[in-house]
């Protein structure tokens, strides 16, 4: 398998380099600060069995569509192998670098890990503590570095965005994201300021409920036209939200939705809805290629179910995603957050975790 490095001065531009030369299939093995930068090593995995199969069949092979079932069963045994080498390979790296450090280091970075927060953020994290710190000074540092890379949007902030196009998460999740931006739009504007544009063919029947006893205007655009006409008509509106289709990161650039949306005239902006309860290399691959869009903010969901949040403060405060509020069905409106908040949510399910942890030891013995 061919296995690519790429360096970059953060990790956003590391990545944006993986994603440019190996595209949206590429699988990341390990990412590591270097004196150059952030350092991430990739293949395309996909890529490498495909190729590997066609070197497995024979010169003379049957019929178009035969399949070697020994080669591929010898094949898949091989990549498993190669999987579990890696995995084990990666663990005793992170195990050496933990080992090589200060203990007042190893612990503080240990806690952030116990958070769910990646090695390459806990690092940059930790090049913020003073390095003759103790060990409760050190923590109140890496903590306060974390909240100050997490940043709010104010209402202020929110309402000069007029145009808002709500992205990613379920169909559901975005149509509660825009109902309650939609209340909170209605404590500062007029429901006549106030207008819903659909991308969806089929769209939200609970939106269009909520549009229609709340007096807002909402509009159908299933395409690009219908879209820059539907703008057209509310272009004096204050707030104007559009709900869009579910976004596709396996067809990149390609995806219907970012290119009907990207068509649009300037001043649309977007809003990545992040769901709490999904596992990190999905977010990761969501927000690559949301991206793509003039990303103004985030908003959560899920945030009550979820077991641990920190995949989702490592986007908020590696990729430099402020976050406009969590959307939650238990209540009206969209609820304000702030970074200390979030981070101290985190906490209490790492708590959580530890304590299911450690029941289920003294079950076992």
């Amino acid at each position: 398998m061919n296995v690519q490095r790429f360096t970059g001065r953060t990790n956003k531009l590391a990545l944006e380099q993986v994603r440019n030369v190996m595209g949206p299939e590429a699988l990341i093995l390990s990412n590591k600060r270097t004196t150059d930068g952030i350092e991430i090593c990739a293949m395309l995995e996909t890529g490498s069995v495909i190729s590997a199969i066609e070197q497995a069949r024979p010169a003379a092979e049957s019929p178009a569509g035969a399949t070697n079932e020994i080669a591929l069963a010898h094949l898949k045994r091989e990549l498993t192998d190669l999987r579990e080498t890696l995995h084990a390979a990666l663990g005793q790296r992170q195990w050496q670098d933990t080992a090589g450090k200060r203990p007042t280091v190893a612990t503080i970075e240990q806690r952030l890990a116990t958070l769910g927060l990646g090695r390459v953020l806990i690092g940059e994290l930790m090049d913020g503590v003073n390095a003759g710190a103790s060990l409760n000074e050190g923590w109140r540092q890496a903590i306060t570095n974390l909240a100050a890379r997490i940043e709010v949007l104010t209402e202020a902030e929110q309402a000069g965005l007029r145009i808002k196009a709500i992205v990613g998460g379920a169909g559901a999740d975005r149509s509660l994201a825009i109902q309650q931006l939609v209340v909170a739009a209605s404590q500062q504007f007029a429901p006549s300021d106030i207008a819903v544009i659909s991308m969806l063919e089929d769209p939200s029947s609970a939106l269009g409920r909520f549009c229609h006893e709340h007096d807002i205007a909402n509009y159908m655009a299933p395409d690009a036209a219908a879209l820059k006409k539907a703008l057209s008509t509310v272009k004096s509106c204050r707030q104007v939200f559009v709900e869009t289709p579910d976004l596709t990161p396996s067809l990149g650039g390609q995806d219907p939705a970012i290119n009907t949306l990207l068509k649009q005239r300037a001043g649309l902006t977007a809003l990545l809805v992040l769901p709490c309860t999904v596992q990190e290399e999905y977010l990761q691959l969501l927000t690559t290629h949301a991206e793509q869009l003039p990303l103004a903010g985030s908003v959560l969901t899920h945030l009550g179910e979820a077991t641990s949040i920190g995949p989702v403060l490592g986007i908020l405060a590696g990729r430099d995603i402020p976050i406009a509020g969590v959307a939650d069905s238990a209540n009206s409106e969209l609820l304000r957050i702030t970074s200390e908040g979030l981070i101290n949510e985190s906490k209490r399910l790492a708590r959580r975790n530890l304590e299911r942890k450690n029941q289920q030891l003294k079950v076992a013995v």
